[in-house]
């Protein structure tokens, strides 16, 4: 994720202008749809928020019958953890509005991100090391 700004940025959460983009497609079983999405992104929601100054991300898929839903949560790592949990549910909030009962989507935000889609869209992630020092702790070069 990048941004810019002619102004201080770091530490401050932004939750709009908001963009999105829908798949076009509709989903067939909204009933039992809807909820596991949901699900999905409140799990994922959670798991980004919790994460320290390196990673406020998360990817995981959640399946329906036959199919398989594919989440993907980001907040910049500079927020905190409430501000990051914040964007992430307005954003979440949005579906309904932008979105509802497409296969998939996108609502992006200056300082968060959510996208599901019914195809995978993103490779295995990468797991930190929490002995690792972060870049703050580690000086100036």
């Amino acid at each position: 994720m990048l941004r810019y700004s002619n102004r201080s940025i770091f530490g401050v959460m932004e939750a709009s202008p908001s963009f999105y983009m829908a798949n076009p497609n509709n989903v067939t079983e909204v009933d039992q749809f809807n909820p596991v999405l949901g699900n999905l992104m409140r799990k994922l929601r959670e798991i980004a928020a919790s994460g320290d100054s390196r990673r406020k991300f998360a990817t995981a898929n959640a399946t329906l019958n036959f199919e398989t839903i594919y989440g993907l949560v980001q907040c910049t790592p500079d927020l905190s953890g409430q501000d990051c949990n914040d964007c992430l549910e307005r954003a979440i909030s949005e579906i309904p509005t932008c979105c509802n009962n497409k296969i998939g989507a996108r609502v992006i935000k200056p300082s968060c991100k959510i996208r599901y889609e019914a195809d995978p869209f993103y490779g295995p992630t990468t797991v930190i090391d929490q002995d690792e020092t972060s870049p703050s702790e580690e000086g100036n070069y």
